[in-house]
């Protein structure tokens, strides 16, 4: 068993449980990855795929090999990197949930003008298979990440809350828009209005949209509601195009607490940098929150 049975066996995971797809991103031909894949089963005496109808599908020791062969693979391919790169010039890959890359990362990254970084800015639960598949070396997140296998430094408290134009009335059927499903923020967004709708007896209409920016523009645009962290608006509540809506029935909560927090996978190797962005956010967290 070599480095390069791992990398075929991620290649087919990554590819959607493709022979096909996977022969073609290794550039190498269908019966080689087949090969491979067997060969690997034949090496440990299990079965890594369930092939049913035409397709694969990970058994449950494929998905335990899953995740070291991506470790493995991951970390000889940063060995490769480092090792042809001039020492230091490598680039920092920082991943960031849409909130904290608004909110957070710019001020962490202004901070740490000698590191090189590269930036990646999706939801949660992308930002969170990246960080297992390896794609990123570490990340500043609002949302819950599932995997045992990532290690979360507190950092920020943040708190959400129901906004609107002061020029939106209420209604019955109000508009609600919302994050996609995937976002920290969605998750507990979905909470506060279900609580909101069965007290009140509401029926809200959800647009669901993975832009930020576009749902202020939005909520200013008296289109509807927002469950949105208080830290983005709060230049446009202190200007009066955003207000803060609260209710003082029992049973409905008309804000939400949740942390911004540092993440990364538990066998990731700390180099020096990375070591500096992590001391950095640290002191940065605790400057903030005074």
């Amino acid at each position: 068993m070599t480095l390069r049975h791992l990398a075929v066996f991620t290649a087919v995971i990554d590819n959607g449980c493709s022979v096909t797809k996977a022969a073609e991103v290794l550039h190498v031909a269908q019966p080689s990855v087949s090969q491979t894949i067997a060969e690997l089963e034949q090496y440990y005496n299990i079965k890594l795929f369930d092939r049913l109808n035409r397709h694969l599908y990970l058994t449950p020791e494929g998905k335990k090999l899953a995740g070291y062969a991506r470790h493995l693979v991951g970390s000889f391919d940063e060995l490769n990197e480092m090792m042809r790169t001039v020492s230091g010039s490598m680039p920092l890959r920082i991943g960031a949930s849409l909130t904290t890359g608004t909110v957070l990362l710019p001020i962490l990254l202004r901070n740490n003008p000698d590191i090189a970084a590269e930036v990646f800015v999706f939801n949660t639960s992308v930002i969170e298979q990246m960080i297992i598949e390896g794609k990123i070396d570490i990340a500043v997140i609002e949302g819950k990440i599932q995997s045992s296998d990532i290690l979360q430094i507190p950092l920020l408290q943040d708190e959400l809350i129901f906004a609107s134009s002061p020029l939106y009335s209420e209604r019955k059927n109000p508009v609600f828009i919302l994050r996609e499903r995937g976002s920290g923020t969605r998750e507990l967004s979905d909470g506060m209005i279900t609580e909101l709708s069965e007290k009140k007896q509401l029926y809200p209409v959800v647009w669901e949209i993975a832009n930020t920016q576009t749902i202020i523009e939005l909520v200013k645009a008296v289109q509807g509601i927002t469950v949105i962290s208080r830290k983005l608006i709060q230049h446009e509540l202190e200007e009066g195009q955003f207000c803060e809506l609260k209710s003082e029935e029992e049973g409905i909560r008309s804000s939400v607490t949740r942390m911004f927090r540092l993440v990364y996978h538990k066998d990731k190797y700390i180099d020096e940098r990375m070591q500096q962005f992590i001391n950095s956010c640290k002191a940065q967290s605790v400057f903030l929150q005074r």
